[in-house]
């Protein structure tokens, strides 16, 4: 009686593994020739416009191509219609917050998001403890430099000419 069923379910993870192993096969030579293609237009621009350029014109590249897929991402998000929201005095859908979202979690999932973080801490803490370790140096030197650009400066009005006021070390 349920052997169908069965059957039927095991037909349809079969399909959906087989579309996988597909869409990997196809995107591992498409990512290989990706990189070919940004180390010949790296040294197309190394040799018309110098290194330096070269390298900030390809980070640029890279920033605009991660600023359009960061757009079709927010259209695609947008446009799927909100599964719990206020509608407003002008019609339009509301979406709550991450805030409001996780106040309205349920006893139940709160209970196993608990259980699974106090079961995987243990686990991961000494990993995550090496990392921070093994980095330290790095996580140091960025903190600062973000507490000395934060710092305000000796005066925040400029000088009248519009240059700093320096002053020669003695």
């Amino acid at each position: 009686m349920f052997g169908f069923i069965v059957k039927k379910a095991q037909a349809t993870v079969d399909n959906a593994i087989g579309q996988v192993v597909n869409s990997v096969i196809v995107a591992v030579p498409l990512i290989v020739a990706g990189g070919f293609g940004t180390a010949a237009l790296l040294r197309y621009l190394d040799r018309t416009y110098g290194t330096d350029a070269a390298y900030l014109i390809l980070a640029c590249g890279f920033g605009v191509i991660s600023l359009v897929a960061l757009l079709v991402m927010n259209a695609k998000a947008r446009a799927t219609p909100a599964e719990v929201g206020a509608e407003t005095p002008t019609g339009e859908v509301e979406e709550p917050s991450t805030l409001e979202q996780l106040g309205t979690m349920s006893k139940t999932d709160r209970e196993l998001l608990m259980t699974a973080l106090t079961t995987a801490g243990p686990l991961a803490l000494p990993g995550i403890f090496r990392v921070i370790v093994r980095n330290l140096p790095l996580i140091l030197a960025v903190l600062a430099a973000i507490f000395v650009m934060t710092r305000p400066g000796a005066s925040d009005e400029p000088a009248a000419d519009g240059q700093a006021d320096l002053q020669p070390a003695e």
